[in-house]
């Protein structure tokens, strides 16, 4: 099922971290971020091969206007569900719905095609049917109602802090399907852009532990601990359905490992 020890082709070109970020915040998300440095190139993808290693560092950014969300308008009337609903908007509008469209394509596809062929077909046609709708919908919910009850139990610091966490999880998950699983087919996201190699998916794990620890400011420990048990339990049967049904990934499957992964923290997080 797991292939890590694919080989490149050649050797990634290094750039400055800030670089890296920048890209990335503009390449997965609608935050159209200034020129940052020489390095910086503004007509050139990511190469995922080494700057995946930066993801988690970009979600901080691309998370901002959520967190500010939630900090600012806890404290007014609002009730808390209005509160985690503008918050969860927020998130799907800066990120333009990117990893919501991956996770109703999953959907769709895996459960609508009999075949890997006929699966693969239906998630890269750009019309939503009757199982990415149900998905989107519930996730979505879930998502909503998990935030919800952060509000309620640990304010708006607290929840800023546990949305981060969760949505850093998310990435990081992505970053290790990515780097672990053979693409379905060449040409697609998970294939053309690079995979992350060995160093990229360590060092996004060093970047993004203590980003995730932020929020012992307000989780528990355990709770924190079963969060992340939790978010990788679930990204592992998400991959392992996406071997079963298309022997491989696609930028799909990498936009709902990231769902999956947010949502499973809060899940796990909130248990205890």
């Amino acid at each position: 099922m797991l292939d890590a020890h694919r080989h490149e082709d050649s050797a990634p070109e290094p750039t400055g971290i800030l670089a890296e970020v920048a890209g990335l915040v503009r390449f997965l998300s609608r935050i159209p971020l200034p020129q940052m440095g020489r390095d910086d190139q503004l007509d050139k993808a990511p190469d995922f091969r080494l700057s995946a290693r930066s993801i988690p560092l970009a979600g901080v950014i691309i998370s901002l206007p959520s967190l500010f969300v939630l900090v600012a308008l806890s404290p007014s009337a609002l009730p808390s569900s209005v509160v985690a609903l503008l918050a969860v908007a927020t998130s799907a509008a800066v990120q333009g719905c990117l990893h919501e469209d991956g996770f109703a394509d999953v959907f769709d596809g895996f459960f609508g095609g009999h075949t890997a062929e006929r699966r693969l077909e239906i998630m890269k046609d750009s019309r939503i049917g009757a199982f990415g709708a149900s998905a989107l919908i519930l996730s979505l919910s879930l998502r909503w109602v998990l935030l919800a009850s952060l509000l309620d139990r640990f304010g708006g610091v607290g929840a800023a802090f546990g949305f981060l966490a969760a949505e850093t999880a998310g990435r990081l998950c992505m970053v290790w399907v990515w780097h672990l699983m053979p693409a379905a087919y060449q040409g697609g996201l998970s294939s053309r852009f690079g995979a992350p190699q060995n160093i990229a998916a360590y060092w996004a794990t060093c970047f993004a532990l203590p980003l995730i620890a932020f929020s012992l400011t307000a989780l528990g420990f355990w709770q924190m601990v079963m969060g992340c048990v939790v978010s990788a339990v679930l990204v592992w049967g998400l991959s392992a359905v996406a071997w079963q049904k298309i022997k491989g990934i696609t930028g799909d499957v990498l936009g709902s490992a990231q769902q999956v992964g947010s949502i499973g923290f809060l899940l796990g997080a909130l248990a205890l």
